[in-house]
């Protein structure tokens, strides 16, 4: 029996799949024991280190399946104008006249975050409030949610955008007033790409962002990320399924944009986006959003609007059939319930024929989606992917502004999911929301809001199937449950994060003690130390 480099023990291993062992040992990059400590000490040689746990749990590695790390390290670069920052709209305004005061004459001002929900009296955005706060330099502002940014009437002399300037193909707007002028808000990555092309940075730049932003990852415990929608493969990121410095894998896919121009074996599939986002009025819903003022006014969604598909169906099932044929697993950004219907519905009839493959198509956000569809999906093979802290950070305006009470009890629907047999991931969707996959199990477990009001709590799910959504069941989701998401033999632990991720609870069963599917009577996971 070959010694082991490495034992941990003294605590819970939470293996996941296999129950709670005592101990484990790890030789090279392979976990060769689970089991009693005395079972694993047998491996014990000369050279070993023994790593004591003093009673606190080791768990696998996180994995966050769905995550933008070169859009984040650009994002987090701008100036901070997020609701996370800035309370009130004040300090937001502060941000942005200082911003512009430091920039050379002519120089471009990008900031990122803009929140109505976080930030307090935003009020409406457009060119004519940017051009009083930087009449002479181009200036982009950013939502939260990326699906929109507004512009200043220098940024759309600089990128040569006028009321002769045609919407791209692909579902971007370029909103227009009574006269046809661009109004400054722009919207959808094909639209708001003319503009965020002049961000630009230099090699050196981007490492360093793109370390920050790794590091970030590590920082919550995440091992593993899938990154959805790459422009440009290998360049931007530090590596491909080997571990990076900072002991994270990735899994690529690639951008819909670039997947024809692209032959190669190192991505997993593409990305597809369908619909868009519910603070930009493009989610794609069956019924109208809510004429409210958050609505119609803040977030400048018009009256009696359902959102739009970004794709047409015909070149949606273009689509499908040339990725299915490369044998390419899929990922299609859906939102809304009529967005994850017709996205089922094309999957189906691509799909047709392939009963028993191994395909794995993902619809990936799914703040609406029905129990029809739920269980459709199950049957055709697709897996749910859930953005599920737009119930914390933003359900009561969804609930109260933006879709109403009625959708929102059926707002990121896990429970059902799980209930109809899926095995569900979760994801922030940096840079969307930081990346923190405890805080995703607190609100798949509490159905919690910011405020400590509850949401659709029938959606509930155990921690249990919280825990395995962001381990063993995001591996599954990326053909790479072989090789991580939970502690077994074989498994694969990264060169820097194999030794533990570290909380301040005891046992999983200390935990089950003091939470339920209603609220945390203490809450072990805010603040939880998971240092790798």
């Amino acid at each position: 029996m070959a010694e082991a480099d490495t034992i941990i023990l003294g605590g819970a291993v939470v293996t996941v799949t296999g129950g709670t062992a005592e101990a484990v040992a790890v030789e090279g990059e392979e976990i060769v024991a689970v089991g009693s400590e005395a079972k694993v000490l047998e491996r014990r040689g000369r050279g070993t280190e023994v790593v004591d746990l003093k009673g606190a749990a080791l768990l696998p590695g996180l994995i966050e399946p769905h995550t933008h790390p070169e859009g984040a390290a650009q994002c987090y670069s701008w100036m901070d104008v997020s609701g996370f920052t800035h309370k009130s709209v004040d300090g937001v305004e502060t941000a942005l006249r200082e911003a512009t005061a430091r920039a050379a004459p002519g120089e471009w001002v990008f900031a990122f975050g803009l929140d109505a929900m976080l930030t307090t009296n935003l009020g409406t955005w457009d060119r004519h409030r940017l051009d009083g706060i930087a009449p002479e330099n181009p200036m982009v502002v950013m939502i939260q949610s990326q699906h929109t940014v507004f512009v200043n009437s220098a940024a759309l002399q600089a990128a040569g955008v006028d009321k002769d300037t045609p919407d791209p193909p692909g579902g971007g707007r370029i909103l227009r007033d009574a006269k046809g002028e661009p109004t400054g808000v722009v919207m959808e990555q094909p639209a708001t790409a003319m503009f965020i092309r002049y961000s630009t940075l230099d090699s050196e730049s981007w490492t360093t962002l793109l370390q920050e932003q790794y590091e970030r990852y590590r920082a919550a415990g995440i091992t593993t990320i899938g990154v959805a929608g790459m422009f440009v493969p290998r360049t931007m990121l530090p590596s491909f399924e080997t571990p990076s410095e900072d002991g994270v894998r990735a899994v690529a896919y690639l951008h819909e944009n670039v997947g024809d121009k692209y032959a190669g074996d190192d991505v997993q599939g593409v990305k597809l986006w369908y619909d868009g986002s519910p603070y930009s009025g493009t989610m794609l819903l069956d019924e109208p959003y809510l004429e409210s003022p958050l609505n119609c006014e803040t977030l400048g969604i018009a009256p009696g609007s359902r959102g739009h598909a970004n794709i047409e169906a015909r070149e949606m099932i273009e689509a499908l059939e040339k990725y299915r044929d490369r044998g390419w697993q899929v990922l299609a950004h859906a939102q809304g319930d009529r967005g994850t219907r017709e996205v089922l519905d094309a999957y189906e009839r691509v799909l047709a024929g392939q009963e028993g493959s191994d395909h794995r198509w993902r619809i990936e956000h799914c703040a609406l989606i029905s129990d029809a569809d739920i269980v459709r999906a199950a049957e055709i093979g697709v897996a749910l992917g859930f953005h599920a802290n737009h119930v914390y950070y933003y359900g009561p305006e969804l609930r109260d502004s933006i879709i109403g009470p009625e959708r929102a009890e059926l707002l990121m629907p896990m429970g059902s999911a799980v209930r109809s047999g899926h095995r569900i991931s979760m994801h922030t969707d940096s840079p969307m929301y930081p990346p923190d996959p405890l805080k995703l199990m607190r609100t798949a477990v509490t159905r919690k809001t910011r405020s400590g009001e509850q949401i659709a709590p029938n959606e509930a799910i155990s921690i249990e199937e919280a825990l395995r959504a962001v381990t063993i069941d995001a591996a599954w989701q990326l053909f790479r449950e072989d090789r991580i998401g939970s502690i077994k033999v074989g498994s694969t632990p990264t060169s820097r994060c194999w030794r533990a991720i570290r909380w301040r609870f005891q046992q999983m069963s200390w935990i089950r003690s003091r939470c339920s599917r209603r609220g945390w009577a203490e809450d072990p996971l805010a603040g939880g130390d998971h240092r790798c």
